[in-house]
């Protein structure tokens, strides 16, 4: 009997154990415009940890986004406007890739070659 109590005491603390976190986490991860070629927008987050602390800089499209000095964590938070499939990464102050992703672009329209607005009277 005693050894169940002590497994019972055991079990919430498994319940509840705090799940390790993502060293790289960005959302959401596709952006979907309604017609093919249209610019969609999305409010995108970007988190990241490290072991160590550093000075690392955030790219989207290999362009210098937000940088950050002695740290070992970051967030970002921002609107973005795509027309196609956007890459992010995190890099330290020597250039050397940390982490990467890519927020992916979809449209549920296909673009239409012909422009004129097709009606009929019959």
């Amino acid at each position: 009997m005693n050894k169940y109590i002590h497994l019972v005491m055991l079990f919430p603390a498994l319940v509840y154990a705090e799940p390790k976190a993502t060293p790289f986490m960005f959302k959401p991860g596709q952006c979907v415009a309604l017609e093919q070629g249209q610019s969609c927008f999305i409010d995108i987050e970007v988190a990241w940890q490290t072991e160590v602390k550093g000075d690392f800089c955030l790219f989207i499209d290999e362009v210098k986004t937000q940088c950050w000095q002695s740290a070992q964590v970051g967030l970002w938070k921002n609107e973005l406007e795509i027309n196609a499939d956007v890459a992010l990464s995190l890099k330290d102050d020597k250039h050397q890739m940390i982490y990467s992703g890519k927020v992916k672009y979809a449209w549920i329209y296909k673009k239409r070659k012909n422009k004129a607005v097709r009606w009929r009277m019959f």
